[in-house]
């Protein structure tokens, strides 16, 4: 077996080399000087691919939720709308985002921007959706910066627009890597399993939210915080 030595003149001509077509999977590293797989951003999602990766950015929203209330107050909280752990306004951001800003993957700032715009609207609409229907308030951004009916706020917005530029740059193609690794017949068992789940939890969480101290309890949080501080 004969090996060859590509320069990048040469490796221009081949249909491997990046920026002659989006399906490529390849680069040449001039550091290593050696032609590297990487995880490509403009591939296409599997149906199954996108359930699996709105529940693995649900129950990462979840962990990262529930682990602020660790590290800050030193107490577990189930901070998610439902019972489960799964906080489903991450999973449906990060697909969303995928699909919204598909055809414009390399145009790298206006995706951030357009994702802080978009997930701005989402959190605004779920706030009073979830209010009105079932009369709660999960979170409350009174007295930060640029906020909005205490609903939405500046600092949130570009903190989820960040995250929108992890998810479709970075952590989709990561995961979706693992996931073709994976058996199809597994990772479909998983996702039903999954999905039957989080159906039960929806119809219960309907019926009977999950709230309680520092869930849903902004206001005595509050006046608690301003007793302790005079």
């Amino acid at each position: 077996m004969t090996e060859k030595t590509y320069t990048i003149d040469e490796l221009c001509q081949l249909d491997e080399y990046p920026g002659i077509a989006y399906e490529q999977k390849y680069h040449f590293s001039r550091f290593t000087g050696k032609v590297i797989k990487h995880r490509d951003y403009h591939r296409d999602y599997t149906i199954l691919g996108y359930i699996l990766l709105f529940f693995s950015f649900s129950i990462g929203g979840w962990i990262w939720e529930v682990g602020i209330h660790v590290i800050e107050d030193g107490v577990f909280i189930n901070r998610g709308t439902m019972h489960g752990p799964w906080l489903p306004i991450y999973g449906c951001g990060g697909v969303s985002a995928i699909l919204v800003f598909k055809k414009h993957v390399d145009k790298q700032v206006a995706v951030f921007v357009g994702s802080v715009v978009m997930c701005g609207i989402a959190e605004y609409i779920t706030s009073v959706v979830i209010e009105k229907m079932q009369g709660l308030k999960y979170w409350d951004y009174n007295g930060y910066f640029l906020n909005i009916n205490g609903r939405i706020c500046f600092e949130g917005m570009v903190v989820f627009g960040f995250a929108c530029i992890l998810v479709i740059y970075l952590l989709s193609p990561f995961l979706d890597n693992i996931f073709q690794r994976v058996s199809k017949k597994l990772l479909t068992v998983v996702a039903i399993i999954l999905c039957v789940g989080f159906a039960i939890d929806l119809v219960y969480s309907v019926k009977v939210p999950n709230q309680g101290k520092g869930i849903t309890d902004y206001s005595a949080s509050i006046v608690r915080q301003i007793d302790i501080d005079k």
